[in-house]
């Protein structure tokens, strides 16, 4: 009877009548070896009333989805055929239980892990279920990621499952951490952890065992060895009945001898006094079984050893016997006793005896390869190793592949059989790869690359080259990318492939386009239409000239550029290549969004992005989404923007670019704390990357927030970088904007410095594309550096000229800005009723856009010209002057405030301390003169602050 664990129990049988009812989970049961985890998993599936499956994982070796596959054939043999009408997908279960038929030619992992749960939803249809999966810390990676995709499913279906495994000595990197961790994140992870028994239940157990009270002494001296772990309680207590250390006492049974008979120190020692009461036969048993691992084939056993010494063993209780004819050691750790005191040449044979009766049974190459690698047989071990990799791929178990590809590979004879190396670390790569083990894969690439060179391969080598490039732009290191793709293209070019090193000649073209290193770009697009043209392909020729084009209008060239994309685009067109016209149409769309020309930006895109569902290419569909949300920013429609970014976020795609998108309207919106943070993990991913345009941008918009936030210091160092970046490149377009900014705050602080080393740098772009945005971005500049000096005709007629130059552009939030500086540079000119006008403007277009703190600027500087902000703008632009006299932060709390929110939760949602937020409180009630924050919120509600 298990002791103790009424909590555990009856937190496992919650679990298992909400499996009823349709509400299925997975528990994971953890503790240290010895606890009592299997006990608890078995008392509550016999106490259940469910249909009960089991499995587990073995130290020796457990194939792919090993557990779960045990699981599976413990209903099949209670039910044969019982999974004959499963569903659609019931030939891909044939990957794992190859008894079911042969498998489907071809599939892959998900229609796999989408098999196994509709073959346990069929199972569970009639009767709610229990599936106990044991000893995961020796699980195969194939089992735990299925049930890492499984999580969420068991949440519709009357099933529960038991996940059991040690937790002492977990390695870092073990594959549970990545199953915890991914159930964390998914919101799906439930754990037990069992500790010790405490003196009152060691009481209890030692009774159980003992049959008779122990004394407390007794009890003392076995719970201070112990420590309260119960497997090691019994084994003790078995070892001293065996040892007739016990007597009676005045109290109970307790030591003989005056107490000092020793306890054994450890479990090793408990176990083997307990067997040492076996006859020969048992023992020479259950050092072979020991050898087989934790499950092994009683037939296979008993032909190493004897029958009768299995009969003893099971009759001793030391094996249980399934109706599988499978043995399993009572515990693990009993196994683990007996491992460790076969004497060395006899647990090497053993090995070896066992691995050339697996083979001969054609069993599962990775438990051939334990058994061969126990014998010290390197060469065997290797070659079955190489076997269990392959098996493991065929079935998607790659991280498990990866594993016995490095073994393999750390087995093989120096210089040995190097292409048959070769293919095995082509193989090793893939797996790796795919198993997201990308600096394994990129060390296997790079060996596979320098073999190919010895063997003097050229293409082999060129591709390897161009699979190092891929797996080092997975990584984010686009340099190492960069130097790989220029082998490849070299090999293919010299070696007569030429449309091959195109391909990387664009590939290249494209980093040094992102880089804004744009006349290096416009070459490396030329030589790939020079490749092009030699391996006569029209399709690359025309990707080619896109290229060249957009970086050639990027680099200064527009009407050039410009002419050559639309001059491809209408080729690709004609001859029908929907696949070229899609990524020439985002090619087009990049050209127009530099130049400022965002409504025809948009309409290249959407044509793009319609040709991209009509049969385009992935990543070009990608490209024209994270274009189109940068348009629709500038447009002003933010809305749109934020649902287009928030979905790349979601899908984990471009995740930077929308970070940084969605970030810089947050700011311009006032919602300074999500900025930040959102802004601050773009700008680091697009610093890593080297990808000029969103490190430019997250760059300016960290500036605009920190200017915000009154961090005014920050604000100057981020406007430096900005310069820094700009001056790094050959851009044209992205850092207007940003520079633009800079020179107004910096003006405004009184650094001219500053502020006409960010005209200057406008100066320069605005002379070399006489872009309109470009123009306006300068005149701005020049308007602001005029007015910090006092001349206030010269900005009012710059701001003017700006105004002028922006009607031709669809540039809201950024002629907003400029209305509210040319107001206040009119007003400075004595032209009051005209600042009104344009201050009044800025107020509409900010609110329009939702633009919180410029709405609130414009609306203070028309109160600053003695106007009534109510009379001229409305109640809700007063509301924005005065605030209620309450600060940014108070504002973001009383409309916390306002729904319900507590501080505590109010200090957890703006990042904030508890006594911070008090303090904000306390404030808000005084400046509004109010008594309650119910009172509060409503006066914030009269205000407009709410809105």
């Amino acid at each position: 009877m298990l002791v103790g664990r009424r909590a555990e129990r009856a937190r496992l049988q919650d679990a298992l009548e909400r499996a009823r009812f349709g509400r299925g989970s997975l528990v994971l049961v953890s503790g240290e070896a010895g606890v009592g985890k299997t006990r608890l998993a078995a008392e509550v599936a016999e106490q259940s009333g469910a249909l009960v499956l089991a499995g587990a994982s073995s130290h020796s070796a457990t194939p792919p989805y090993g557990p779960v596959a045990a699981a599976l054939r413990s209903f099949l043999r209670a039910h044969p055929g019982g999974l004959d009408d499963c569903g659609p997908l019931h030939a891909h279960l044939a990957l794992i239980l190859p008894e079911l038929g042969a498998p489907p030619p071809a599939g892959d992992r998900p229609t796999l892990f989408e098999a196994v749960r509709s073959a346990f939803a069929h199972i569970v249809r009639e009767r709610h279920g229990l599936v106990v999966l044991d000893d995961l810390q020796w699980s195969d990676e194939a089992t735990l990621e299925l049930l890492s995709a499984l999580g969420g499913d068991l949440g519709t279906l009357p099933l529960l499952v038991i996940g059991a495994y040690r937790s002492d000595g977990l390695p870092r990197d073990h594959g549970l951490r990545r199953l915890r961790n991914e159930l964390r994140r998914a919101g799906h992870l439930d754990e037990l952890t069992l500790g010790p028994l405490d003196l009152g239940e060691t009481t209890e157990l030692l009774a159980q065992g003992l049959g008779s009270a122990p004394s407390p002494s007794l009890v003392r001296a076995i719970h201070d060895r112990t420590q309260g772990v119960p497997f090691f309680v019994e084994e003790l207590t078995a070892a001293l009945r065996v040892s007739g250390s016990l007597k009676g006492g005045r109290r109970g049974l307790e030591l003989a001898g005056d107490d000092h008979v020793p306890l054994p120190d450890t479990v090793r020692d408990a176990v083997l006094i307990s067997a040492s009461e076996l006859s020969g036969q048992a023992r020479a048993a259950a050092e072979a079984a020991a050898v087989a691992g934790e499950a092994f084939d009683l037939e296979l056993v008993g032909q190493l050893s004897s029958e009768a010494g299995l009969a003893e063993l099971v009759e001793r209780g030391l094996i249980n016997e399934d109706s599988g004819g499978t043995g399993r050691f009572r515990h693990a750790l009993t196994r683990e006793a007996i491992y460790a005191d076969v004497p060395w040449l006899r647990r090497r044979a053993l090995h070896r005896q066992l691995a050339e009766a697996l083979e001969a049974a054609g069993a599962q190459s990775r438990e051939i390869a334990t058994q061969w690698l126990g014998a010290r047989d390197g060469a065997r071990a290797l070659e079955a190793l190489l076997r269990a990799a392959e098996e493991s791929e065929a079935v998607h178990a790659y991280r498990d592949a990866a594993a016995a590809g490095r073994l393999a590979l750390e087995l093989w004879p120096e210089g040995e059989e190097t292409e048959r190396r070769a293919a095995a670390l082509e193989r090793h790569a893939r797996c790796a790869q795919l198993a997201g083990e990308l600096a394994e894969a990129v060390t296997a690439w790079r060996e596979l690359a320098a073999i190919r060179e010895t063997l003097a391969q050229g293409r082999a080598v060129a591709d390897a080259h161009r699979r190092l490039a891929a797996l080092h732009e997975l990584r984010g290191d686009r340099e190492a990318a960069f130097a790989a793709r220029e082998a490849a293209a070299a090999i293919y070019a010299s070696s007569g492939w030429p449309a091959d090193a195109a391909v990387e000649h664009l590939a290249m073209a494209n980093h040094m386009r992102s880089t804004a290193s744009h006349s290096a770009a416009v070459q490396l697009a030329r030589i790939a239409a020079e490749e092009a043209e030699l391996a006569e392909r029209l399709d690359l020729r025309l990707r080619a000239l896109g290229l060249e084009g957009l970086a050639a209008a990027k680099h200064g060239d527009f009407e050039e550029g410009l002419e050559i994309v639309r001059s491809a685009l209408a080729r690709a067109l004609e001859h029908d290549l929907t696949e070229v016209a899609a990524e020439l149409y985002q090619r087009l769309g990049l050209v127009l969004y530099d130049s400022a020309d965002y409504r025809r930006a948009e309409d290249a895109l959407s044509a793009a992005l319609d040709l991209c569902r009509a049969g385009g290419d992935a990543g070009t569909e990608l490209a024209c989404v994270t274009c189109m949300a940068y348009v629709l920013r500038e447009r002003g429609d933010w809305r749109g923007a934020a649902e287009v970014n928030r979905d790349l976020i979601a899908a984990g795609t471009a995740v930077f670019v929308a970070q940084v998108l969605l970030g810089a309207i947050h700011g311009f919106q006032g919602k300074l704390a999500s900025a930040r943070r959102l802004l601050s993990a773009g700008n680091s991913a697009a610093s890593r990357l080297r990808h000029y345009s969103m490190r430019v941008d997250s760059t300016a918009s960290l500036a605009f927030v920190a200017a915000a936030e009154g961090a005014d210091a920050e604000a100057v160092a981020h406007c430096g970088a900005l310069l820094q970046h700009w001056g790094d490149s050959e851009d044209c377009h992205y850092a207007v904007w940003g520079l633009r900014w800079a020179a107004a705050f910096l003006a405004r602080r009184g650094d001219l410095d500053g502020a006409h080393a960010c005209a200057e740098a406008l100066t320069r772009v605005a002379s070399q594309t006489g872009h309109p945005d470009a123009l306006a971005a300068l005149a701005h500049a020049l308007a602001e550096t005029a007015l910090a000096a006092g001349d206030a005709d010269t900005a009012a007629e710059q701001l003017s000229r700006a105004l002028d130059l922006h009607r031709t552009l669809d540039m809201p939030f950024e002629r907003a800005q400029i209305e509210l500086r040319a107001g206040v540079a009119l007003n400075a000119a004595g032209e009051r009723e005209l600042a009104l006008d344009r201050l009044s403007d800025a107020y509409r277009t900010a609110r329009r856009l939702g633009a919180r703190p410029l709405a609130a600027e414009a609306a203070r500087e028309v109160a600053a010209l003695g106007e009534s902000v109510a009379r001229s703008l409305g109640r809700r632009a007063a509301a924005d002057a005065h605030g209620g006299g309450l600060s940014r932060r108070e504002v973001e709390v009383v409309r916390l405030l306002a729904v319900g929110r507590t501080n505590r939760e109010i200090a957890h949602g703006l990042f904030l301390s508890q006594r911070t937020v008090d303090m904000h409180v306390r404030n808000i009630l005084g400046k509004l003169g109010c008594r309650s924050r119910v009172e509060a919120a409503h006066r914030a509600g009269e205000l407009g602050l709410l809105a």
